[in-house]
């Protein structure tokens, strides 16, 4: 059926009764059934009524996106003997404390670390 929007006055093409965007202007336009019968409302895009050729919303829609890989594993810490600071090190034999600069053997063996 064709209507004719209440704001810009340009006719256009809708399916049915319901609420329609007007192409040109953008204004929400109320279709009554004039039937008399239940409409069927058509298809609608981002919750607006669709132009006539339009598909349903739910065609339109991309597929959702693929889920994130998977954390990497957390980096090892380890305590300090000299002072007790807790740190996180790499995979390396050994680090220097931050805090008082004393040498700490993280247990990482230098086979797993070099590669």
């Amino acid at each position: 059926m064709k209507v004719r929007c209440g704001s810009c006055r340009t006719q256009f093409e809708v399916p049915g009764a319901g609420r329609y965007a007007c192409p040109v202007c953008g204004s929400v336009n109320a279709v009554r059934d004039t039937n008399g019968g239940d409409a069927v409302p058509g298809p609608s895009v981002g919750g607006y009524p669709a132009g006539p050729g339009v598909a349903p919303e739910s065609e339109l829609q991309p597929p959702p996106p693929p889920p994130p890989p998977p954390p990497d594993a957390p980096m090892p810490k380890i305590e300090c003997p000299e002072c007790g600071f807790t740190f996180i090190v790499g995979m390396i034999s050994s680090a220097t404390c931050p805090n008082c600069s004393a040498e700490v053997p993280t247990g990482i063996e230098e086979e797993t670390a070099a590669e």
